[in-house]
């Protein structure tokens, strides 16, 4: 028992190190153990983490400026966004455009002036070829009727390679409070 059990893990060993030298090759250098099978995956390039956080970047200058032609292209086909603003999620790719929509409309009803939104340090970004996982800590700021507004949570982002092209796929907003 002892014997194949030895036998197993080397060959296990063996194919890890087959795969990450394939995926060397191939520019990829990531391996993640799960569930005690090895996936391969590719680490992030600092290309697409800029091109990744620009489209963030969009996405929160928009949110305060209503700037809907802005992210009208951002969104996957099957996207999601999801706010703590009612109807609280829109979907498909013109979801990011409602979204701002409806930030804007909120904005007006609360009297909601000069909203903007500051990104924090990201800490949580995860990437494989086709998929970005990237939380993004944002603060809030502005001022409703004459007072101070500070709101400060996360967006959790997933983009999908379509065609080549970084989309958002999801887009989740959650409070601090709601932490």
């Amino acid at each position: 028992m002892n014997k194949r059990f030895f036998s197993t893990l080397l060959l296990s060993l063996f194919a890890a190190i087959c795969i990450m030298q394939a995926d060397s090759a191939r520019g990829n250098t990531g391996v993640i153990l799960h569930t005690n099978k090895i996936i391969s995956v590719s680490v992030d390039s600092a290309a697409t983490r800029a091109l990744v956080i620009g489209i963030i970047n969009t996405v929160i200058k928009s949110s305060g400026s209503f700037d809907i032609s802005a992210v009208s292209d951002l969104y996957a086909p099957n996207a999601v966004v999801a706010d703590e603003e009612p109807p609280f999620s829109w979907n498909g790719p013109t979801a990011g455009a409602q979204w701002v929509s409806t930030i804007e409309k909120s904005c007006k009803d609360l009297k909601l002036r000069d909203l903007r939104g500051k990104i924090g340090r990201v800490s949580v970004y995860l990437q494989t070829d086709e998929s970005v996982y990237v939380v993004v800590p944002v603060d809030y700021t502005g001022e409703i009727k004459g007072e101070p507004f500070d709101e400060d949570g996360a967006f959790t982002f997933i983009f999908r390679k379509v065609s080549d092209k970084w989309l958002i796929k999801s887009q989740v907003w959650t409070t601090r409070k709601g932490m």
